[in-house]
């Protein structure tokens, strides 16, 4: 069959496998979260896990049932989860966003400020110490960064690259990544580029490390960053502040503003030259 044709199919296959597995996975994990959240007395949240584990299913059914190939094409081979790979993943990831914040915090845009204890959005998590905050984001950031590695730069990345080639697996699967970040709260056209960007960045981890794990491991780290160290807003969506946070001031052009730093113009900017010394380093500017 075509290479080309066969590019719906697949896809539909695997979305109809996420979403039988993600409703299976929510049916089993509402009630046992539900009993958590009223034994501990705040909500913990289940779907970062069952979204996980419903596109882990269909990442297993499409490769074993519908293309008949191994997980090597979505950068899951031997050694892909090594503490290397996934440390330097973390090392880019965290750099990228303390970059961004130091130059907001240089121009005055960005101020820490003591905050009381309590007020956080109901749906998030509540509060605690640093400590316990940091830990609880931890388990709620990575199972949702991982199953959007699994998607972006997993599986819909691999099915680009076979059919059309790594530019526009690069740029179908970073488009599709906005695209998904639309629904989140004050999401605009300048929010959606910067996540692009964000998803660019992200293959060229994927890429240039031969492990989706390390691009996980960035992704992670820049919004576990952004949470658990800044106490900002990811991507739209606010997290509990416990004894501070940083207080983005001025135009949420530069700034992002409710977004977080992540929304800002200087966000674009730190990922558009992160992006360019990324592909002039692999040597694939002059690819076509």
């Amino acid at each position: 069959m075509n290479k080309a044709l066969r590019v719906p199919w697949r896809l539909l296959s695997f979305g109809v496998a996420w979403i039988l597995a993600q409703g299976i996975a929510e049916s089993v994990l509402g009630p046992l979260f539900g009993a958590i959240s009223r034994s501990v007395g705040e909500s913990v949240p289940a779907y970062p896990w069952s979204s996980l584990i419903g596109v882990a299913a269909a990442c297993y059914v499409a490769l074993r049932f519908v293309d008949d190939v191994p997980w090597t094409v979505m950068a899951l081979g031997e050694g892909a989860w090594q503490w290397r790979r996934l440390a330097g993943g973390v090392l880019v990831g965290s750099a990228a966003i303390a970059g961004t914040a130091a130059i907001l915090w240089g121009l005055g845009a960005l101020r820490f400020e003591n905050m009381p204890t309590g007020g956080i959005d109901s749906a998030a998590l509540v509060e605690d110490g640093w400590g316990g905050t940091a830990l609880r984001l931890l388990l709620l950031l990575g199972p949702a960064a991982l199953w959007e590695e699994l998607v972006f730069r997993g599986y819909l990345y691999a099915v680009a690259d076979e059919a059309a080639g790594r530019w526009v697996a690069r740029l179908s699967s970073s488009v599709a990544f906005g695209a998904v970040h639309l629904m989140n709260p004050g999401a605009n056209v300048r929010t959606t580029v910067v996540v692009m960007l964000a998803g660019l960045c992200l293959c060229l981890v994927r890429e240039r490390t031969g492990s989706l794990p390390a691009a996980w491991s960035a992704h992670l780290a820049w919004n576990w960053v952004m949470a658990a160290v800044l106490h900002v807003p990811v991507s739209g969506l606010p997290f509990a502040t416990p004894g501070y946070r940083a207080a983005l001031h001025g135009s949420e052009w530069i700034t992002g503003g409710d977004w977080g730093p992540e929304g800002g113009l200087v966000a674009m900017l730190v990922l558009s030259g992160s992006l360019a010394v990324g592909l002039r380093r692999s040597g694939t500017l002059a690819q076509t």
